[in-house]
């Protein structure tokens, strides 16, 4: 292997279940080959409700399994008798993200690091980033120098139109609290050690003081997520939607989805340095990918199958609210960049108004150069970023036990058991001092 394959999948899930069948059929749409990538990525947006997210633990576990289900379902459906190896999984709030490896690329990951920053009301999960690092060994010896580490960034920013500076200010704090606490040493194997376990090593919490923001390693970077960019600074007018793209062959043609990318947020800002500092895109040759109606995800919800699905030609149901924009974008470090092979987005699903977008691509099997590249972080670690997140962590569990109570039938069913288990043994205290 010179190369290592990859792919990675963003999705807002709308706090929702996936359809896993769904998911799958369509997950690899965006491959050139029947053969599963080697490492497979999923950032995750919204991926359950506030309630469930905030608490986190096993209210989480249904929704994630899903998507480990969905992703060795999307394998199977291209090569028979095959499993990935689940790598890392971290969330923060509502954002979530999900590394799987084969067996063999498993076996090669030396450590794994996470990092986590809430961006919401009160630096809370409600927007967030949350990611992970991790280090490929490239041989034999347990050197530093014969590996190659990549960094995979999950984010939900701030939403709405007219919201782009705010959508700025995340990423400085994404930059800003987004900090890996690391050790240098490595696990080594000890006598009677078995080569055919995988090299985990979590390095997080550990007292060294050896902590890295996003871009104070020598490392592949990518970014992925509802990063929530628009394609308008507005609100959109009653009649806008007659204007807004659809199917169409020519880029001449008033409706080609073409005309309306010209106007997006991201691409603006990035030019004049406001955000997404030091990574690029691959150019985006496909439709906006939010905000589809309802009525889009019951058509997806009619064409459920076991096979990719199709919508060359197939109208596109837009939510009349938004401006249909590239919400769903993955970016990468521009002083390294990639081997793209395929940038697109995925069909509606049953569950979301937003459709995935993935990124097919691989990197050389070799340890990263970075010496002769400008690549700089552009703000510095706040001092308090931890002590922040421990603040705002209280925040979520307050926010997230009230959600609970008041808005899921088990925390209602909670509840209500609550107050007539007070109430019954107020009654029957009163009435034995009564007696």
């Amino acid at each position: 292997m010179t190369d290592l394959n990859c792919y990675i999948t963003t999705f807002n899930c709308g706090r929702a279940l996936v359809d896993v069948d769904y998911f799958a059929a369509n997950l690899f749409n965006g491959l050139q080959t029947n053969l599963p990538p080697d490492l497979v990525v999923l950032s995750l947006q919204e991926i359950a409700p506030i309630g469930y997210s905030f608490l986190g633990g096993s209210l989480l576990t249904p929704y994630l399994t899903r998507f480990t289900r969905a992703v060795n379902l999307a394998a199977a459906l291209r090569t028979d008798d095959f499993e990935y190896k689940s790598v890392a999984v971290g969330t923060l709030g509502m954002t979530a993200i999900m590394v799987f490896a084969t067996a063999d690329v498993a076996q090669r990951i030396r450590w794994v690091e996470t990092a986590g920053v809430g961006v919401g009301l009160l630096e809370m999960g409600n927007k967030a980033a949350i990611a992970v690092r991790l280090g490929l060994g490239l041989g034999s010896e347990l050197e530093e120098n014969d590996e190659v580490a990549m960094t995979f960034v999950a984010a939900h920013l701030a939403p709405f139109e007219g919201n782009w500076e705010r959508r700025n200010l995340d990423w400085k704090s994404v930059c800003e609290g987004l900090v890996f606490e690391s050790s240098r040493d490595r696990r080594r194997l000890e006598d009677g050690e078995s080569e055919a376990e995988p090299l985990l090593s979590s390095r997080e919490g550990n007292t060294s003081g050896d902590s890295r923001s996003l871009f104070e390693a020598v490392s592949h970077v990518f970014v992925a997520g509802d990063l929530n960019y628009r394609a308008a600074d507005i609100a959109p007018q009653p009649e806008d939607h007659r204007n807004w793209p659809q199917p169409a062959e020519s880029a001449s043609d008033s409706h080609h989805y073409s005309h309306l990318l010209k106007q997006d947020q991201l691409n603006r800002e990035i030019k004049i340095k406001k955000t997404l500092h030091n990574l690029a895109e691959p150019p985006i040759d496909f439709p906006p990918t939010y905000k589809y109606s309802k009525a889009a995800q019951a058509e997806a919800a009619l064409r459920r199958t076991t096979t990719p699905v199709k919508d060359e030609g197939h109208t596109w149901l837009w939510a009349k609210h938004r401006v249909p924009s590239w919400c769903d974008r993955v970016l990468y470090l521009a002083a390294a960049p990639p081997t793209v092979h395929s940038y697109t987005a995925l069909p509606v699903q049953p569950t979301s108004d937003h459709r995935p977008v993935s990124l097919a691509f691989s990197i050389p099997l070799k340890p990263l150069d970075l010496s002769s590249a400008d690549v700089k972080a552009p703000f510095p670690v706040r001092k308090d970023w931890k002590e922040a997140r421990a603040t705002a962590r209280n925040y979520e569990l307050i926010v997230g036990l009230a959600a609970y109570l008041s808005l899921t039938w088990e925390g209602e069913a909670l509840l209500a058991g609550t107050i007539v288990g007070i109430l019954g043994g107020y009654l029957a205290l009163r009435a034995m001092i009564g007696t």
